[in-house]
């Protein structure tokens, strides 16, 4: 384990109420935004028309993702086994980081 990781586990396990502050970050313009891969959804639904677009959305291939050891490792209900880390990659996968990116900016 890294040792940002040890300093922050080390403080939220010290304390009944753990706090964090999140700092305003610089712009910075990228020229090369907006791209996407060739096979994101851009909208409208193809099923509900009313939909026209995602909200928020972000490029990305092969974005990681893991998730809690509470879960198992396969979607199955009866899988009963459980690994300490768990991991998925994929296009969708960018939608944790986009909303985490728009609570940031909400933040503000």
């Amino acid at each position: 384990m890294n040792e940002d990781y040890e300093v922050v586990r080390s403080y939220t396990s010290s304390t009944r109420d753990p706090q964090a502050n999140i700092f305003k970050s610089e712009f910075v313009k990228d020229p090369a935004a907006p791209t996407f891969a060739y096979f994101s959804g851009r909208g409208p639904n193809d099923i509900l028309n009313n939909i026209i677009k995602p909200d928020i959305t972000a490029p990305g291939v092969e974005i990681v993702a893991v998730y809690s050891a509470v879960s198992s490792p396969t979607p199955s209900s009866e899988d009963k086994r459980r690994v300490k880390y768990n991991m998925l990659f994929g296009t969708s996968l960018s939608c944790p980081h986009a909303a985490a990116a728009a609570a940031y900016v909400k933040s503000f």
